[in-house]
């Protein structure tokens, strides 16, 4: 662990932008030079991982748009090229738009960073009262609830049926696993209450905030806040390798995309295209000032949106194999804060279904790239969030796409081996334990709701079946798999299955706890949270 006094010294270098120190005249006379290198280089990449079926990328020099292009097609196999118009889901890339929502608030006195949650949402609880008690706005933003990774995330992910109010009210029944304010865990589902604070004071939900006070000043004309608003919009279709053996190994697959993220907006709901991006860039690296004069926030509020907050990784610094690996990184409000080759980067990154995003901001430079892709690849996105950077400070001395090339066959390995071992029954394939009709019945968890197991069929016929009752596309058979551990395997294939483990207890069935097959699932299927009782 880093001594307290180097981190505190690390943390004074980031909000002073200490790291950032070389004159930006310097820049201004080479504005324009980092997005040709930039459009040149994800040429490269795409030539390289040709499965890629599309990219959108945005580049800012010294506050200008100096590239906004779309690459590739929208569907693989399809002939709709991506362009600077094309829409793109970038998830998580929304948490920056939230957190400064709330800063307008702040500087309108309708909100206070450090005020109680409870001040604007009486009904907001933790499984922990005293973590409720203390729990404040600017908590809510920064990663150290104690909430254990992607807590709760079954409420918002994938296409379930939880409200709003039901996913803040499913709070006080997730466990806190770490510490208030001791360490970072990423959640979602806290982002989605600091939505809900703004809707409190303001009397309109979130979108609408949005939409009206960020959105529309910046003339952001083909964004929209929500995927359901989309309509007929041109949008870049979602990709996936969806094995065998799992997903993320396999040929690319297009998915089904999914327009109903509508309860999990202040999380990741936003869907934006490269021509629209670049206008969100400059408002930011402008702390709040957008070019044409107008201004949504104070240079204050843009410095504290960027002050780091939670120490989120620390390491020994670059390597050989990884020039740009930090010394420190941490989570400010609704960006990730660290040094890249010296230089302060404010950034986030973005996951849904299908599209990975990445925004990374210079501020010494006012500079910044935003990469948008349709397709689960990491090395695609890998040699893009690093090689991009590189090419704002004018260098492109590693070779990221090689690179990336060989992370990617290492993680291959790695996931294959891994997944075998799952999926190898450690008691080698015993029977159930009990008749299947034993196992039929309502279980519910207190934060997510049912899930129902049923029999199908009679006798040497019959067979399980389980539905996630409030996610329609979690359900399908429930297989045999080792003893009393079954095995799901959802209709909807584009679905990570989970190994279903039931407790037995004097003959019959009580419970169940679950975990995801895959090696490689997302954090956000966290099968692992339930803890379902058989009622």
């Amino acid at each position: 662990m880093i001594a307290t006094t180097r981190r505190a010294a690390l943390l004074s270098a980031f909000a002073t932008g200490a790291l950032a120190a070389t004159p930006r005249l310097a820049f201004a006379r080479q504005t324009g030079k980092a997005g040709a290198a930039i459009d040149q280089f994800a040429q490269e990449v795409m030539a390289a991982f040709p499965d890629e079926p599309g990219l959108g990328i945005c580049v800012v020099e010294d506050g200008q748009i100096t590239l906004a292009k779309g690459y590739g097609v929208r569907r693989l196999g399809g002939a709709d090229k991506v362009t600077d118009s094309t829409l793109f889901g970038v998830a998580s890339n929304t948490k920056a738009f939230t957190a400064a929502a709330l800063a307008m608030l702040v500087e309108e006195g309708k909100v206070a960073w450090d005020a109680p949650v409870t001040q604007y949402l009486p009904n907001f609880e933790m499984s922990d009262p005293i973590v409720t008690k203390l729990m404040t706005v600017r908590d809510l933003l920064c990663h150290r609830s104690g909430l254990t990774l992607g807590a709760g995330d079954l409420m918002i992910w994938p296409n379930p049926t939880h409200s709003r109010a039901d996913i803040v009210a499913g709070l006080k029944h997730l466990p806190i696993g770490g510490q208030f304010r001791g360490g970072y865990a990423y959640d979602n589902v806290l982002y989605v209450a600091a939505g809900e604070v703004i809707a409190a004071v303001t009397g309109a939900p979130w979108e609408v905030f949005i939409q009206t006070r960020i959105l529309d000043p910046l003339k952001m004309t083909d964004s929209v806040p929500l995927p359901s608003l989309i309509g007929s919009r041109p949008r870049a279709e979602p990709h996936a390798r969806m094995g065998p053996p799992v997903r993320g190994l396999g040929p690319q697959t297009v998915l089904p995309f999914d327009g109903s993220f509508d309860s999990a907006g202040a999380a990741g709901g936003l869907n934006t295209t490269p021509r629209d991006i670049g206008k969100w860039m400059q408002v930011q690296l402008g702390l709040g000032a957008a070019p044409g004069g107008v201004r949504l926030w104070t240079e204050a509020s843009g410095r504290e949106m960027w002050k780091p907050q939670t120490i989120t990784a620390w390491s020994d610094g670059p390597t050989a194999d990884n020039p740009v690996r930090a010394s420190l990184q941490a989570y400010a409000l609704g960006w990730f804060v660290n040094d890249h080759r010296g230089e302060k980067i404010v950034w986030h990154t973005g996951g849904l279904a299908g599209f990975i995003s990445y925004t990374g901001l210079l501020p010494g430079r006012k500079s910044g790239i935003m990469v948008m892709t349709n397709a689960e690849e990491n090395t695609v996105f890998r040699s893009l969030r690093y090689g991009g950077p590189d090419r704002l400070q004018g260098r492109s001395d590693f070779d990221w796409i090689a690179s990336s090339k060989k992370v990617q066959a290492e993680a291959d390995a790695k996931t294959v081996k891994d997944a075998a071992e799952a999926m190898t029954p450690k008691g080698g394939g015993a029977p159930p334990t009990l008749p299947l009709a034993a196992y039929a019945g309502t279980y519910r968890d207190p934060w997510y709701g049912t899930v129902t197991v049923s029999v199908a069929g009679k006798g040497k016929k019959a067979r399980l079946k389980i539905a996630f009752d409030k996610t329609p596309a979690l359900r399908g058979a429930l297989e045999t798999f080792d003893g009393d551990t079954f095995k799901t395997r959802f209709v909807d294939r584009s679905q990570e299955d989970a190994f279903v483990v039931f407790s037995v207890k004097d003959g019959a069935v009580t419970g169940a706890t679950l975990r995801a097959v895959s090696p490689l699932a997302d954090f956000s299927y966290d099968y692992q949270d339930l803890k379902l009782t058989k009622i």
